[in-house]
């Protein structure tokens, strides 16, 4: 990967990435201050979810080290694109996803893998509350309904840290997020009326809820569990987990290169649009060592989900 050149800086990538999202998050502000027309409204409630996700994924990429490499730099840009922009604290979120990274798919020490609500995997079932049992037993159905809160659950944990006593940075923490709020209440006051606000306020946040899901599920839902009893070294661990999504540049761009997973996951900090010349180093890599590779195609992996869920919830 360093002999071709994958790992090294791409600060023109990142940087025109800063600009389209920023651009793009104004210029969505604009067109929903500048028409009352509810399809306009509804359009660029749309669009800023979707810009929302956008941001995010440019702070997955940071926070991975793909942009800079001083914790500095790192902390002042996760506050910016993560408490300022989205209302999500960068640092419960980076710690949530290092632990993802560490353990995918763990039956109980992937936080990505274990929901309350959710049994991921057939061995979970039994670990959940009983009263969550009849949503168990439907998850395959309700899976995409509930995605829609997803803006919830990432931003309640956000505000929870920052009454616990080991929060880190709580000042310039609290005021990032009070900062987004208040300038999103700000918007939200300059639509015209409560209708409006409303409908602007439902619709933007259940798309960046919808979105995230739609990016992160398929990632890994329905690979291969892990425990502490079958420890499998780290190559086979990221390789066996995840899955690819194959595509074009629009899925490369729609996914933020995490279609890409299983590169992703062996080389964390490679920057996202190196990812599509590493995907062939690394699945011959794989093939030469007899460990196997997957990749399949965007609606399959949905399918994939559907199914694993179905099976997961068998004993509910």
């Amino acid at each position: 990967m360093t002999a071709a050149g994958l790992r090294a800086p791409q600060p023109r990538f990142f940087i025109g990435k800063a600009i389209f999202n920023g651009l793009g998050l104004i210029s969505v502000i604009a067109l929903a201050l500048w028409s009352p027309h509810p399809a306009i409204l509804v359009a660029s409630a749309v669009l800023f979810g979707f810009m929302l996700t956008q941001i995010g994924m440019l702070g997955h990429d940071i926070a991975h080290r793909q942009m800079w490499k001083r914790g500095r730099w790192i902390a002042i840009s996760g506050w910016i694109l993560g408490n300022l922009s989205m209302g999500i604290s960068y640092s419960w979120w980076t710690r949530k996803h290092n632990a993802h990274h560490t353990n995918p798919n763990h039956i109980t020490d992937d936080p990505d893998a274990n929901y309350p609500m959710f049994a991921l995997f057939p061995e979970q079932a039994p670990l959940r509350s009983k009263w969550v049992r009849p949503i168990i037993a439907t998850q395959a159905y309700v899976y995409p309904i509930l995605g829609m809160f997803a803006f919830a659950t990432l931003r309640s944990p956000s505000i929870e840290l920052l009454f616990r006593r080991n929060a880190p940075r709580r000042i310039p923490q609290a005021i990032g997020l009070a900062l987004h709020w208040t300038l999103y209440g700000l918007l939200l006051t300059q639509l015209g009326g409560w209708p409006e606000a409303l409908t602007f306020l439902v619709v933007s946040q259940v798309t960046f809820g919808w979105y995230n899901v739609s990016v992160f599920a398929p990632n890994h839902k329905g690979m291969m569990m892990t425990t502490d009893d079958e420890p499998l070294g780290f190559l086979r661990t990221q390789v066996l987990t995840a899955r690819n999504i194959r595509g074009s540049r629009f899925v490369d761009f729609w996914y933020g290169g995490l279609n890409y997973q299983i590169e992703h996951h062996l080389f964390p900090a490679m920057p996202r649009n190196q990812l599509r010349k590493a995907q062939p180093l690394v699945e011959q890599f794989c093939a030469e060592r007899g460990i196997s590779y997957y990749e399949t195609s965007l609606t399959g992996s949905y399918l994939e989900i559907f199914r694993a869920l179905k099976r997961a919830s068998a004993t509910a």
